[in-house]
């Protein structure tokens, strides 16, 4: 194994350490040895990686986003705006269902990042990508004739917020099948 593999393997481990640290004790109840000592690395280790605790969220939500990122490419890539936003939501829905504990961080994370302001600027960056994709989508969708509306800012803003809403809907009605609740939720949002 190669020295970067081999640190990427400790960063891994670290931030699937952080992820369960943080849910058992909440972010304040977690601590840098307890962390370490879960990832299977010493304290001095974790500091090698991550100068603290706020800093390993960040990286553990960015970790946790990287699919997403991957599903906003793959619908940007669609040559129909609107059948990629319906892909999205489907494939945003299905993977945060079938992550309950990871979604249960990143609450635990946002409700955290209102007294963190390193971690707030990192949800105002995420957000504000989240917010350019929609909106784009939805000006791709009315230049190509796909869909008429007046203003696609105010589509993708409340877009946006209301998939979240789905997500947490979603989570709580675990016997909702959730390809008819995307598709149901594609038919309110992308007529």
């Amino acid at each position: 194994m190669t020295k970067k593999q081999l640190k990427e393997l400790r960063m891994e481990s670290l931030l699937l350490a952080a992820v369960e640290e943080f849910l058992e004790k909440g972010y304040d109840g977690a601590s840098v040895d307890a962390i370490a000592k879960r990832a299977g690395v010493s304290k001095g280790g974790f500091y090698h990686h991550f100068p603290n605790k706020e800093v390993l969220m960040m990286e553990a939500n960015q970790k946790l986003s990287e699919p997403i990122m991957e599903m906003v490419e793959k619908a940007c890539l669609n040559s129909s705006a609107m059948d990629g936003l319906r892909q999205y939501i489907k494939e945003y829905l299905k993977y945060w269902v079938s992550r309950p504990r990871e979604l249960s961080f990143l609450f635990l994370s946002m409700s955290k990042a209102l007294g963190a302001p390193a971690l707030m600027e990192y949800y105002r960056e995420y957000i504000k990508q989240s917010t350019a994709f929609f909106v784009g989508m939805f000006q791709k969708a009315v230049e190509s004739g796909e869909a008429d509306m007046r203003d696609p800012e105010a589509y993708g803003i409340s877009l946006m917020g209301a998939l979240d809403g789905v997500v947490s809907y979603a989570m709580i009605h675990p016997e909702e099948d959730i390809k008819i609740l995307a598709e149901r939720f594609g038919q309110v949002w992308l007529k």
